[in-house]
């Protein structure tokens, strides 16, 4: 079954994009939030809205916290009683950062913000003494809301799920070869946080009883400006998979690192 709330992040272009064009032909799908931090210049995401009623787009920029304050209003207003059923973490960066690059910690950690920490922050949980609904912030209570729709133990992306887009970067097991190209080194540092706070919140979950599944997917090599020309897959080929997954998405998935196809990744 279908989320009927999804809200995605760097949603302008690359596999962003390609995300919201595969979830538009899902009619099982009522509403497609897409967040960019440049509207203005995000032509084909503005034609996409003109053409689907169901296709939302808003202004946010994940490494700045009062824009993602603002998100969560929006995001809100547009799901109401009905919450979010899919939170999918896609704004990312690469630093052409490698370990001969002439040290430069400001790229460093300007990969780590936007890749890791961006992302945790837009889905993570204040664990406070008393838990209460304030105590959580940005879009954790949004997903709250659509699970409490379905009863049980179920864990599901059409009820509730944050969905990690990731990389085979943060194995440790396959980054023993230095693999996945020597200018790399920041990213797979970022993409490493990323798979670390995926599983903490798993774990900090399942102890606060919060129904709501973490995982993480890698999309592949792909085409994109980020990716590069020499890459494996086209956007559609790597979105087209990864869509088709969300609907697969069960606990065996909590905490892990998969493929687009859902094939398990080692750490």
């Amino acid at each position: 079954m279908a989320p009927k709330t999804v809200f995605i992040t760097g949603a302008n272009r690359g596999i962003g994009l390609g995300i919201v064009r595969e979830l538009l032909k899902d009619t099982g799908i009522e509403t497609i939030i897409a967040g960019a931090r440049n509207l203005e210049a995000a032509k084909e995401l503005q034609f996409l809205s003109r053409s689907d009623a169901r296709l939302h787009l808003i202004s946010v920029d994940v490494s700045d916290d009062k824009s993602l304050e603002n998100a969560v209003k929006q995001v809100d207003s547009i799901v109401g009683d009905r919450g979010i059923n899919l939170l999918i973490n896609n704004a990312g960066i690469i630093e052409k950062y490698q370990t001969t690059s002439t040290p430069n910690r400001s790229a460093v950690l300007r990969c780590i913000d936007v890749n890791a920490v961006s992302s945790l922050l837009t889905s993570q949980v204040y664990l406070s003494p008393l838990i209460s609904v304030q105590d959580f912030q940005h879009f954790l209570p949004l997903l709250q809301k659509a699970a409490t729709h379905t009863q049980g133990e179920e864990l599901s992306a059409s009820r509730a799920a944050i969905v990690n887009i990731g990389s085979d970067c943060s194995s440790q097991k396959l980054n023993v070869t230095g693999f996945c190209n020597e200018t790399l080194l920041a990213y797979k540092m970022s993409k490493v946080a990323m798979l670390s706070f995926a599983r903490s919140l798993v774990a900090d979950f399942k102890t606060l009883n919060i129904p709501v599944l973490v995982t993480t997917i890698h999309p592949g090599w792909v085409l994109t400006d980020m990716g590069g020309p020499d890459a494996e897959i086209t956007i559609e080929e790597s979105a087209s998979k990864i869509v088709n997954s969300l609907g697969q998405l069960n606990q065996s998935h909590a905490g892990g690192l998969f493929d687009r196809q859902l094939s398990a990744l080692p750490f």
